[in-house]
């Protein structure tokens, strides 16, 4: 089933609009070729409350990107405001020719996130713009042309539905799938703190997640200002690991939180040298310093739904293997889903022979059991265990994080 099919299929699942934007990433990739996408949630003053980027380092660059935006003689100043207003496509493909390589925009935003091309697009829901796509390609790569713009034309209607807001729908969907369900994560990040909280160091992919973190706009349009201290999961983090030094808590210090992009999942650990053992912090808590890893996961409902168009699924196959995966009964789900009972079992039936399952507790276990055996086995390896030894699993020499290259995005 084609690429296109499926991005429908995402884009009427009632996900917020957050996590859409990053569930319908992969599947433009397919159906126009690029390097990496940036997405935006538009306010009715056009400004960006919650911006997604593929590329996790176009955060360093948002104060750069608001300079720009209010310079009238740049591009992206001269031309953003008045396609907002008509909500328009493809606004920038005729400036990026000529001197546009030699000018600041490029030399100060696009090039060092590696993107030279870009194809924007204004989504728009009742005749008013509600969000922004941008789609780039490296300097290496080819220019977008008209033919990309057409494509992607014909997705914005598709676009509009699963970006605009809906407080119930999505209240709904996040009712339906707990957040112990949590998809594969997106994109990961780390802080490094003394035990008092003092920041050390944190990896360039951190700042988006800091952000959805403290519910912070992602603002690209208007220059909002650092924050003054960390979000209060962290530091609730480092209580417990802390409080578990010292003797006076026993709470694992690792947690998972709910947002509008996904599932943020959190843990903290002693970062200590080689050879040395857990205990010698509890000698000196202080002395030692602290790894918090921050991950966000995909929607449950968006990581279900690529599970089964990876496993072969059609679209309709899709909407109702969601629904069964979330336990529902097929009356029920030929309800909500506006179609005959006698459709839902036939749709069940094949769905089942696609995946080669048998029954719905079979179909949840592919969904989110396997999903969870996969991470298990990444915290082993992170833990320094042997996978693939056929012997009992022994734990590898540690050496300290600071010392190892940054956490990097998928």
């Amino acid at each position: 089933m084609g690429a296109v099919e499926h991005l429908k299929t995402l884009c009427c699942l009632g996900l917020p609009p957050e996590s859409a934007m990053i569930a319908v990433a992969p599947v433009l990739h397919e159906i126009i070729p690029h390097g990496w996408s940036r997405m935006g949630i538009y306010a009715s003053d056009a400004t960006m409350g919650s911006v997604y980027a593929e590329n996790p380092e176009w955060a360093l660059y948002r104060e750069l990107f608001w300079g720009f935006l209010n310079d009238p003689s740049d591009i992206m100043g001269s031309l953003n405001l008045p396609n907002f207003r008509a909500t328009g496509i493809g606004w920038t493909l005729h400036r990026q020719g000529r001197g546009y390589l030699d000018g600041a925009w490029y030399r100060e935003i696009e090039a060092p996130v590696d993107s030279c091309w870009w194809l924007d697009a204004m989504i728009g829901d009742g005749g008013q713009t509600i969000a922004a796509v941008q789609l780039t390609r490296p300097r290496s790569a080819r220019p977008f042309t008209g033919d990309d713009v057409q494509r992607l034309d014909r997705l914005r209607t598709w676009l509009a539905h699963a970006f605009r807001r809906s407080n119930s729908g999505n209240a709904r969907q996040e009712n339906e799938a707990p957040i112990s369900t949590a998809g594969a994560p997106v994109r990961s990040g780390q802080l490094i703190l003394t035990a008092d909280a003092k920041l050390v160091y944190q990896t360039a992919t951190l700042e988006s997640l800091l952000r959805i973190l403290a519910g912070e706009p992602g603002n690209y349009t208007r220059f909002v200002p650092a924050r003054d201290s960390l979000p209060a999961p962290v530091l609730k983090l480092l209580r417990q690991i802390t409080g578990a030094a010292s003797g006076t808590s026993n709470t694992p210090p690792r947690m998972r939180v709910s947002t509008a992009y996904g599932v943020l999942t959190l843990e903290a650990k002693w970062l200590l040298p080689a050879g040395s053992l857990p205990e010698d912090a509890a000698k000196d808590p202080k002395s030692c310093l602290i790894a918090v890893t921050m991950e966000l996961h995909e929607h449950p409902i968006a990581h279900a739904a690529r599970v089964l168009r990876e496993s072969g699924a059609t679209p309709r196959q899709t909407k109702v293997g969601i629904q069964i995966a979330l336990g529902k009964t097929k009356p029920v789900i030929a309800d909500e889903l506006g179609i005959q009972l006698t459709s839902v079992t036939d749709l069940t039936r094949r769905l089942y022979q696609t995946l080669d399952v048998h029954n719905s507790t079979e179909l949840a276990t592919k969904i989110w059991l396997d999903q969870r055996q996969c991470e298990a086995r990444q915290n082993l390896r992170r833990a320094g265990y042997n996978l693939e030894s056929p012997s009992p699993p022994k734990l590898r020499a540690r050496t300290s994080p600071l010392c190892s290259p940054p956490v990097r995005s998928r």
